[in-house]
């Protein structure tokens, strides 16, 4: 039976958000196992979200279900999803959080959450995550069934990611996510760095060469590798790269063959 339920929201520490959200899961489900994620993603930021998700999928059994609240439309008339992959459920607002999920996972199902015995009586308009997806997340984990939850969706929303451009001689990309210790992810992935690279470039900021960890390099000094998304990073050495080099989301990179 599914048991592992996770939460990945933007909703902080501080306040009774995500305690209200455990509550109804334990409430409905006392058997589920409550993992948190995380509840620092940027306020707002879908992507941020998108991203986080898609780097735990691996990692969980496949019978766990994932819930993301990133939902800045909350209230609106943005749907509330559920989402069947080989690497799990996703439950959450139809507004492009589930992204790399949909374009990454194989025999994929969508469905919108619209049976009343998934949610609670009487949902607030503004906390969804409580009211709809912690207790359409609990049903799931207790085996209540797929299909009931409500009606298939054929074209959830999904963000527009920038993609890399590759010429002969370069790749351009952009940086697309810090995290709490200022690296900065870019949008490009691994399997493009498939030659020797000369130079990287950003922000004003020239790296000789791809490293394969932090320490390559001396304390202080900005660094570029691949990190654990699979992507292109640029760091620096016991430092914050998004202060300490300027770099802003949407910033430019170039590679260098």
């Amino acid at each position: 039976m599914i048991s592992i339920v996770t939460l990945t929201t933007d909703f902080g520490t501080r306040d009774g958000f995500t305690a209200q959200m455990k509550g109804v899961i334990l409430g409905i489900f006392p058997e589920a196992r409550i993992v948190d994620v995380t509840h620092d993603i940027e306020p707002f930021s879908i992507l941020e979200g998108a991203l986080v998700l898609n780097g735990i999928r691996k990692y969980f059994p496949p019978t766990a279900v994932h819930v993301g609240v990133i939902d800045p439309g909350v209230g609106s008339q943005r749907r509330g999803l559920a989402v069947r992959t080989r690497t799990g459920y996703y439950v959450g607002p139809d507004n492009g959080l589930f992204t790399f999920i949909l374009n990454e996972s194989a025999d994929v199902e969508v469905r919108e959450i619209r049976n009343p015995e998934f949610m609670l009586p009487e949902p607030y308009a503004t906390f969804h995550g409580r009211d709809i997806f912690a207790p359409a997340a609990a049903h799931l984990s207790a085996g209540k069934m797929f299909e009931s939850i409500g009606p298939v969706v054929e074209k959830p929303v999904t963000l527009t990611v920038p993609k890399p451009v590759r010429s002969a001689s370069a790749i351009e990309g952009e940086a697309i996510y810090t995290d709490r210790f200022g690296n900065v992810t870019t949008n490009i992935p691994a399997d493009l760095l498939d030659r020797t690279v000369r130079e990287i470039r950003i922000a004003g900021t020239r790296i000789p060469r791809l490293s394969r960890y932090f320490a390559e390099v001396p304390f202080h000094e900005p660094v570029a590798l691949i990190n654990s998304f699979g992507l292109l990073e640029v760091a620096v050495n016991r430092g914050n790269a998004s202060a300490e080099l300027h770099i802003e989301t949407g910033d430019k990179i170039r590679i260098l063959w």
